[in-house]
């Protein structure tokens, strides 16, 4: 029974303990982000950085890192992120990221081109990718 315990308390705090974090291709010239660009990529208001035209994807809409990224990089709740696109399209404005089907899908698009911007729990980051931004 302790053993029981034990395990769903590590679980629990690996959830709550989600680390995301921005990575690009290792290939990109990108180094570093702030906090206000990574904002501004995943808002929509800028596409390119540093003269580095870029392409942000996002994770299913029912992943838990795509929630832990919003709340933590963007202070938004992924609801209110919805709304934001909502009225982006509807006057104009802006497209969202282009939605991922899963982790293994991202992992892969990241690490084959050097302007798709996305991000993953820092356990999942590959060789293949370079974390530009922690939070």
């Amino acid at each position: 029974m302790k053993k029981i315990m034990l395990s769903l308390l590590l679980m629990v705090a690996a959830v709550v303990h989600a680390e995301p974090v921005v990575v690009v291709s290792a290939g990109s010239e990108l180094d570093a982000l702030t906090q206000d660009e990574v904002r501004q990529i995943f808002n929509g208001q800028t596409r390119r950085v540093s003269g580095v035209s870029l392409k942000s994807l996002d994770l299913p809409a029912s992943s838990r890192d795509r929630k832990a990224f919003y709340q933590q990089v963007l202070g938004k709740s992924p609801e209110q992120m919805k709304s934001y696109w909502a009225r982006m399209i509807f006057t104009g404005r802006g497209m969202p990221p282009r939605e991922v089907s899963s982790y293994r899908e991202m992992v892969m698009l990241l690490g084959s081109n050097r302007n798709f911007i996305g991000y993953l729990d820092a356990s999942q980051v590959t060789a293949d990718l370079k974390v530009v931004y922690r939070p």
